[in-house]
């Protein structure tokens, strides 16, 4: 009878664990999640908290296809930050992009160039972001005009950052034309397969 009595006694912290788990997740609630104005604030997502302050700097990705509905897209995944909650709607802002790397593989073949650049750009207001492009071309080039191909894309990326804030950066490298401009002044240097801006990432302070 002793060891019966002693078995029941350890599982009577279990059960109050138990208690104090349910009442806990009681008290969480369900905030609405929106996208930023340039993506006409469409929502986004759903996530549970205790407290509104909790989901702030919480990071949000989504495919671009999804938010877009644009097919051509669906290798783009998009980066938000939660920044303000009114309520029970969690606001973001847009912090960066990246392009998947099995796409940016499949573009990639022997006998080919690949051009890369990493630089960081200076935006309106004082903002700066790190920006990752890639040129592919269609056969193997000197090395001489691979250099003349990544001036060109340093020059063209930095050109497109002046008098543009962070969102309006991000939708000219995603929607915008600025791989058609660095390939229109690349292709004068060799034949050239593919521009991609492949990351951007806002540089945030302290």
């Amino acid at each position: 009878m002793a060891k019966k009595e002693e078995k029941k006694q350890k599982i009577k912290p279990k059960r109050t664990d138990s208690r104090r788990t349910t009442d806990k997740w009681k008290k969480k609630k369900w905030f609405t999640i929106f996208a930023p104005k340039m993506f006409d604030q469409k929502e986004i997502g759903e996530t549970v908290a205790e407290k509104p302050e909790t989901l702030e700097n919480r990071v949000i990705n989504l495919n671009a296809r999804e938010l877009t509905g644009n097919p051509k897209k669906q290798h783009v995944t998009l980066y938000f930050k939660i920044f303000n909650v009114q309520g029970l709607k969690a606001y973001t802002k847009l912090i960066g992009h990246e392009i998947n790397t099995n796409f940016i593989k499949r573009i990639i073949r022997r006998r080919t160039s690949k051009m890369e650049t990493n630089q960081i750009v200076n935006l309106k207001e004082g903002q700066k972001a790190r920006v990752k492009t890639v040129v592919v071309s269609f056969r193997k080039l000197p090395k001489i005009k691979e250099t003349a191909i990544r001036k060109i894309m340093l020059e063209k990326i930095a050109y497109a950052s002046k008098k543009r804030d962070f969102d309006d950066f991000v939708n000219e490298m995603i929607f915008g034309n600025i791989a058609i401009k660095i390939q229109n002044d690349a292709k004068k240097v060799g034949l050239i397969k593919r521009v991609e801006v492949i990351k951007t990432k806002l540089i945030e302070g302290k």
